[in-house]
């Protein structure tokens, strides 16, 4: 039996990889394995005699609007054959003509220089895996500037289908029969460094792939236009270099996503100047043979049918990533070597690899699963659940320590308004109750600690990591209070009950896991942050707020949150205080008078804290014209009138002891 299970992962893996090898050799995924693949791109030294002379912001600011009269374009050519450039890569077509001496005086310009290449645009067509061009839609310089320019090529680079451009042909066909170079090409060819066409590898499409030296306006030296055209340029730069000049102010729109982007586009001549350079470095890319790495993927899957049912769940899961892992160690060396090696496939071979020979493992702990979800589910949280499902070792006595966030709600006056009801109808009031809040802790990740009367006691972060744990359990407090404020206008209890809540919420270190004895236990949280959680819910009652947050919690949250900071306050049993802060509401979702409440509120706090007890009860008594219910004001406004009378001692930290829970 062992044996045949053995022999069926073999065959498993086996047959994956063979899945793997044939699409890879169809081309599917093509182009998610070319994004992948632009991740290696380093930066790297471009050849020095590359350099772009840009048609940039400042030079349209200096010499005017775009299009400019060609005798200024004339001029540039003059600039730079007086500067000694070995070749200049005009990157700009005149397919119109314009005023006769114009055109006239940069065809005189082009002849006196006699080393520009010219740009045409070819109307390309793909025909099978050609891919070819009309020469009737081609995109050329009038008949008077073309006959005076050196060479000519193609600007054009196709894109790849995400709209990236990564490679171009290097010969490419007409309808005709003619043929056109890339224009990069033709500007090497002048300064003599061409390689052989026959000499450039191409990958299946039959386009050499660019190795771009760096990211747009980093790999290349940049010289403004104007600056040229204005003889404010050190022409030594330019001595002897293969030049390219070409657009790159952004309202030009000559600009494309390249490999080396990453969101951020590349100007044509820059693209261009990454041809040039990788055709005279020879810095190839040559995609490695598909056969090989076909003939790869299947020995991989081979190797995974073969260990993967030998080791432990988690180890083979290790031997998976080492697998995978080393593959895109080497994928990432041999790119460096001008190698190109397929990372989709190898991930998905990996991937249903492994997924497929766990297959039988699964079914084996599925009564396990069916078993811990039927114990657990009316109790804890759907992630609990799973947790315990993927970790059954966890169901055990003893703790973690970690960083958490734990939150204390409870509704306000609910025992007094109990003595009115039935008990058949407490109960359906409270139910009504803590469904939905009991929901609202789900949505938002928390695990349901307990039901404590009417009380709920949650926390975020564990058993599951949380980076945002703080925020989902301040969101929490906040969509409990709208949704209890929603149920009453809405009816959702008897005539005449309208429920409020109190929520507290802490953040700090405390220890979480299965507490209690063998037979019974709950999977809980304990310490002194969860003790400073349920004070800072019994503090809503004294400063006649709904939610209230400590420091520390408030450290954790962006600015989504809208908060007013109450006040520094020793609660019962702890010697040190803690700052604590009101939840007025999200971002976008507080009225405005209530914003400028809480900031001329903090203002009085702060004359508080520096004791300024005059100062703090001028504010405080301008806010109570304003909202004469404030509790919290008016508890501060009693306190400086007391201090006034008899001040603190000299090392009052401005906390607030106070006396009961």
């Amino acid at each position: 039996m062992k044996r045949f299970r053995i022999g069926l992962s073999v065959m498993v893996g086996a047959g994956i990889g063979l899945l793997g090898m044939l699409a890879l050799l169809a081309g599917l995924f093509d182009t998610a394995g070319s994004r992948i693949t632009d991740r290696f791109f380093l930066p790297r030294t471009a050849d020095s005699s590359a350099i772009i002379v840009a048609i940039d912001d400042a030079s349209l600011g200096r010499i005017g609007r775009w299009p400019w009269p060609r005798t200024v374009h004339a001029q540039l050519i003059d600039r730079l054959r007086e500067a000694g450039a070995k070749v200049v890569a005009l990157d700009v077509n005149f397919p119109e003509p314009s005023e006769p001496t114009a055109d006239t005086a940069l065809a005189a310009s082009l002849k006196a220089a006699g080393n520009v290449v010219l740009p045409v645009e070819l109307d390309f067509v793909v025909r099978g895996n050609d891919l070819v061009f009309d020469s009737k839609n081609t995109v050329q310089p009038i008949a008077i500037i073309q006959a005076d320019g050196k060479a000519a090529g193609f600007s054009n680079i196709p894109l790849d289908s995400d709209g990236v451009a990564r490679r171009l042909p290097i010969r490419s066909q007409g309808l005709d029969g003619s043929e056109v170079l890339p224009f990069a090409y033709e500007a090497s060819r002048l300064a003599g460094r061409a390689p052989s066409v026959a000499s450039i590898p191409l990958d299946r499409s039959g386009r050499m792939l660019i190795n771009f030296p760096g990211s747009p306006r980093k790999a290349f030296p940049i010289v403004s236009a104007a600056d040229v055209i204005q003889n404010r340029v050190d022409v030594s730069r330019l001595k002897d270099k293969v030049v390219f000049v070409g657009a790159t102010a952004r309202d030009l729109h000559d600009q494309q996503n390249v490999a080396t982007s990453f969101g951020d586009p590349m100007s044509g001549v820059e693209i261009h100047a990454s041809v040039y350079d990788t055709l005279v470095q020879g810095k190839w890319l040559v995609p490695v043979s598909l056969w090989i790495q076909g003939l790869l993927l299947l020995l991989v899957g081979l190797l995974l049918g073969l260990l993967v049912p030998r080791v432990k769940a988690r180890t083979s899961a290790a031997v998976a990533f080492i697998i995978w892992f080393g593959w895109i160690i080497t994928a990432f060396v041999l790119f460096d070597r001008g190698y190109v090696l397929d990372i989709v496939w190898i991930s998905l071979v990996v991937l249903f690899g492994y997924m497929g020979l766990l297959l039988e493992r699964w079914l084996e702990s599925d009564a396990q699963r069916k078993q811990i979800r039927a114990a657990f589910t009316r109790y804890v949280s759907p992630s609990v659940v799973e947790q315990l499902v993927r970790e059954p070792e966890r169901l055990k006595l003893g703790g973690d320590r970690r960083r958490m966030s734990v939150l204390f709600s409870d509704l306000r006056g609910f025992t007094t308004l109990s003595e009115g009801l039935t008990p058949e109808k407490l109960v359906d009031v409270l139910n009504t109750y803590l469904n939905e809040m009991t929901n609202i802790v789900f949505e938002e990740g928390g695990v349901l600690d307990k039901y404590i009367g009417d009380a709920v006691m949650a926390f975020w972060n564990a058993p599951l990591d949380q980076a945002d744990h703080a925020a989902r359990s301040v969101r929490t407090a906040v969509r409990m209070r709208d949704k209890l404020e929603q149920m009453n206008r809405e009816g959702a209890f008897p005539k005449g009950i309208e429920l409020k809540v109190g929520v507290g919420v802490n953040t700090g270190d405390m220890v979480v896991g299965n507490i209690g004895a063998d037979v019974r236990y709950d999977y809980t949280v304990i310490g002194d942050s969860v003790n400073l959680a349920s004070r800072t819910e019994s503090l809503c009652k004294e400063y006649g707020v709904q939610i209230i947050i400590t420091k520390n919690t408030l450290d954790m949250i962006d600015e989504t949150f809208i908060t007013r900071e109450l006040d520094s306050v020793a609660v019962k049993g702890k010697k040190e205080p803690v700052r604590i802060f009101q939840v007025l509401g999200m971002s976008g979702e507080v009225e405005d008078g209530h914003i400028k409440f809480a900031k001329q509120y903090e203002t009085a706090l702060n004359h508080y804290y520096a004791r300024r007890f005059a100062d703090a009860a001028t504010e405080c008594e301008s806010l109570l014209q304003i909202k004469s219910d404030d509790l919290t004001t008016q508890h501060l406004l009693e306190r400086c009138h007391i201090y006034q009378e008899t001040p603190p001692p000299e090392d009052w930290n401005g906390a607030w002891v106070m006396t009961k829970k």
